[in-house]
């Protein structure tokens, strides 16, 4: 029995010799970028699909690292455990399932799709974890929905289960469900819950909820931002105090201090408002994660978000990865489980952070780059 349970994991360890040694000479550059072909006539799927993952090469860093997450354990997922990195191994099982099943490799893609639903279905059979939060569900669900899709499961249970997930569950400490949760913190539980939520509504298909959703959470950008939302006290990291906003808008600054793109309701997360201590904090990378995430699932819905507020998620990896990092220390760099945000970025406004670093893994909610290279700008 043991044998029949590994053999999944042993034929990805396999591919991963035998498809990721390649060299250069397969068209791969040497970032571990690869030339961008050209896209299918029509873009589907929320995260990817298998039209775009057939025009992918088996080979290079992006499929290493997609296809290594693959081949781990994906049989005790826990979406009320903010940390549990099960769902992008779901994930990157789904993105290798598709891939080897465009390659005509059909019984391993098969072994890959059975992991995506064996963990589907648990979670959907354990249904709300006791005593979790809204920051847990915003971080892990989504990408089981995006998995889902990829495969093309699809159960009304699954539906059903999404549909409580983003209005029936309450929140063991905010007393709220994930959609309510959404719309009053304009912070990083904000927006992971935004990141799942769009992967929710792209999964069932409700165009309208999406929209409005999307809607609401630009007005935090552009401003003001849309009653509802509860911003801190401390409004030292604020631009414009009486507007208080996500991503501080482009060319502003304080006592010599650049406030342009940053967020001031992480910053404020490690410290008051400095222009000279400035106190290093996570909580604005994690932010983008949930940006990110939606930013993505929304361009491929047809209503990108990368250009609005002045182009504010440019803005804002460009204010920790280049201003503050060159001005405070390497301390506010993109690092760990948040690299892989800057190849999405990347390939969304033609930038160059990621540079030749190792992007390609997973964050807390997404990831993946292998998938990026279609942006539709």
């Amino acid at each position: 029995m043991m044998e029949r349970k590994m053999w999944p994991v042993w034929v990805g360890i396999f591919l991963l010799f035998a498809c990721g040694n390649r060299t250069a000479a397969d068209g791969e550059t040497g970032n571990g970028r690869w030339p961008l072909p050209d896209p299918p006539a029509e873009i589907s799927g929320i995260w990817s699909s298998r039209a775009e993952l057939a025009l992918l090469p088996m080979t290079g860093p992006g499929w290493r690292e997609v296809l290594m997450d693959a081949s781990k354990d994906t049989s005790h997922p826990d979406v009320g455990n903010q940390d549990d990195n099960t769902n992008c191994y779901v994930l990157a099982a789904a993105i290798v399932s598709e891939r080897l099943a465009a390659a005509g490799s059909s019984d391993e893609a098969a072994a890959y799709r059975k992991k995506v639903v064996d963990a589907v279905e648990r979670i959907v059979r354990d249904g709300q974890p006791e005593g979790s939060r809204t920051l847990a569900w915003g971080r892990e669900i989504g990408a089981y929905a995006m998995a889902a899709d990829l495969v093309g499961y699809r159960t009304e249970a699954f539906e059903r289960y999404l549909k409580e997930v983003a209005d029936g569950w309450i929140c063991s400490a905010r007393h709220q469900t994930l959609h309510e949760m959404t719309l009053t913190r304009p912070n990083n539980w904000g927006s992971m819950g935004l990141g799942t939520m769009c992967a929710i509504y792209a999964y069932l298909g409700d165009r309208n909820a999406l929209r409005t959703i999307r809607d609401i959470w630009m007005t935090t950008l552009n401003g003001p931002s849309a009653e509802g939302f509860k911003y801190g006290d401390d409004l030292s990291w604020q631009a414009d105090p009486s507007r208080p906003m996500i991503i501080n808008p482009a060319g502003t600054a304080k006592e010599g201090l650049s406030l342009d793109g940053l967020q001031p309701e992480e910053m404020r997360r490690g410290a008051p408002f400095s222009a000279r201590d400035i106190a290093a904090t996570g909580y604005p990378f994690e932010a983008l994660q949930g940006w990110i995430m939606a930013a993505r699932i929304l361009e491929r819905q047809g209503m990108p978000i990368w250009e609005e507020g002045d182009r504010a998620l440019y803005r804002a990896v460009y204010a920790l990865q280049v201003y503050l990092t060159e001005r405070c220390g390497p301390s506010w760099a993109f690092a760990g489980d948040d690299l892989w945000i800057l190849e999405f970025v990347d390939r969304a406004y033609g930038s160059d952070f990621a540079k030749n670093q190792n992007v390609w893994g997973h964050g807390k909610n997404a990831g993946y780059p292998y998938v990026a290279q279609f942006s539709q700008k």
